[in-house]
């Protein structure tokens, strides 16, 4: 079992400092790393930064004066913002949680006490209120295994070239590594041939 998410995101600001969703989302990006809050999906896979939200952890629906604060605003894949949409347990935007029922922000690390993720990438939950963010979430879409395998690959596919190119570059024997690289290629043709076809469905 792993951490649902590879990096803790952590915001660079806190208050209302940009009043347009665009100049707050040039921030998020970085600061979640490119990747989502919530599923840790890199946006890459779901077509970019243009295709990314601004998630408003406290809905603005029901909390207006939240719209451009900071510390309120994460950036979300689109299938965790839409399926989040207005939802919250309460009338007071402080309290996320009633009983086993809400929200946490994954810029805190309580987060992680109530979601995991398993070796082979399912998202998995730890408690009850992570199982009631785990369905209200979705996250149980295999969209978010794929995602997280095609990004293991990848990372595995972009070390071994460099350590190819190190070695070739003394005039080392790379018949092996080249080998292996390629592999690694089918692989994640094929992840992202299964990723396609669930996209699709």
């Amino acid at each position: 079992m792993v951490e649902i998410k590879k990096i803790k995101p952590r915001r660079s600001y806190t208050g209302e400092q940009w009043r347009t969703n665009q100049s707050n989302k040039k921030r998020l990006v970085k600061d979640f790393n490119r990747r989502c809050a919530y599923c840790d999906d890199y946006h890459l896979y779901s077509g970019g930064y243009n295709s990314y939200h601004v998630e408003h952890f406290a809905p603005k629906e029901h909390f207006p004066s939240l719209e451009y604060t900071y510390d309120n605003l994460l950036y979300s894949c689109p299938y965790c913002n839409i399926s989040k949409s207005d939802k919250w347990p309460s009338e007071d935007h402080s309290v996320n949680i009633t009983g086993d029922i809400g929200f946490l922000d994954p810029c805190n690390d309580d987060y992680y006490d109530h979601l995991k993720r398993r070796d082979t990438g399912e998202i998995i939950y730890q408690t009850n209120l992570g199982e009631y963010i785990y369905f209200e979430l979705k996250l149980y879409l295999k969209r978010h295994c794929l995602i997280y395998n095609l990004d293991r690959i990848r990372e595995k596919q972009t070390d071994l070239k460099k350590e190819i190119e190190k070695r070739e570059s003394v005039g080392k024997n790379v018949d092996k590594l080249k080998s292996v690289y390629e592999e690694l290629c089918v692989l994640f043709c094929e992840y992202f041939d299964l990723f396609a076809l669930d996209s699709e469905q």
